[in-house]
């Protein structure tokens, strides 16, 4: 059977990002003839650029991965981390489901199917990130009074200069500081997965329903304590308790209710529902007197922010 030709683009999107080599585009080709066009009939758009708003003939599908809710006066679709519920038009997938295999290996602890290994290593702390929460930067400190805490990122790095892997440096270590940059309800980033997939015991903080999805026996939420310097407490108690620590590694990840497979398939049929409609009648959006003058509205402010961008330039540059 012949596959429906579809016509797409990607705008807003982080700077490695490859249009031509991406998540969304790989379960697209597995249904539709796929064409990237500068005059697309669908716009998969995001947080880094305000250029979405020129495209007032495409159908678009907001992408965040940021701690930012869609606007859906601006996007017909919206794929986010918010638990709400808004008919066809949204998603919640966060960021870390399209890392990869990174969920499948964190829910393994890293492929520790069998017993699992208490590391050598007491704690890392990888972040470059100095304007986050001052939590973090006071857990890292108070831990590091009790045993070193190996910082490998740019943000007060320890061991010389920052490290490529990520992923090998933690799975050194039996703890892995994994705090959000922001607090924000339903906002869970890769942090605590790559703490998983690494196979160490993640100390987070941050989506103050983070227990919606991840099993609050296997790792240790900060929120629920009064103070760091409980957590810290509850961090030695571990790790002087052998059998209370494996017991935690044992621990499975996700709720027993919660499963990474039904979770992308239940994404992929969301997509194939947009594009499997007729253009028009995929849109969502408010097109008419109303969403035409709010579109209007915004699109001034993205105008006036774009030249005092470029005036700031200008003053730089002296």
């Amino acid at each position: 059977m012949e596959k429906k030709k579809i016509k797409i683009n990607f705008s807003g999107f982080w700077d490695k990002f490859n249009p031509n080599d991406n998540y969304f585009i790989y379960i697209l080709r597995k249904h539709y003839e796929v064409e990237i066009s500068d005059s697309p009939d669908y716009l998969f758009y995001s947080v880094f650029s305000d250029d979405y708003i020129n495209y007032d003939d495409a159908i678009r599908i907001y992408f965040t991965g940021e701690s930012q809710t869609p606007d859906f006066n601006l996007c017909d679709y919206g794929i986010g981390f918010d638990y709400i519920d808004f008919g066809d038009r949204y998603f919640r997938y966060p960021l870390y489901m399209i890392y990869g295999h990174v969920p499948e290996t964190a829910e393994n602890r890293g492929g520790q199917r069998s017993e699992p290994v208490i590391r050598d290593k007491f704690c890392s702390f990888v972040y470059s990130n100095d304007k986050a929460l001052h939590l973090r930067t006071e857990i890292f400190q108070k831990l590091s009074e009790y045993k070193q805490v190996d910082s490998g990122g740019r943000y007060m790095n320890n061991i010389g200069s920052p490290v490529e892997d990520k992923k090998a440096f933690e799975a050194e270590h039996k703890f892995s500081i994994a705090f959000e940059n922001s607090q924000y309800s339903g906002y869970t980033s890769e942090k605590i997965l790559e703490a998983f997939a690494a196979g160490t015991v993640p100390i987070y903080f941050g989506d103050p329903e983070i227990g919606r999805v991840f099993n609050d026996k296997a790792f240790i939420d900060v929120r629920k304590y009064d103070s760091i310097d409980e957590v810290v407490e509850e961090v030695k108690r571990l790790d002087n308790d052998k059998e209370a620590y494996l017991e935690m590694l044992r621990q499975p990840i996700f709720r027993d209710d919660y499963r990474i497979s039904q979770v992308r398939d239940d994404f992929e049929n969301f997509l194939i529902s947009i594009f499997d409609q007729e253009k028009e009648k995929a849109f969502r959006r408010n097109r008419t007197f109303r969403g035409k003058n709010y579109e209007l509205f915004f699109k001034r402010y993205c105008n006036i922010n774009m030249k005092l961008r470029e005036m700031k330039k200008l003053i730089k540059r002296g």
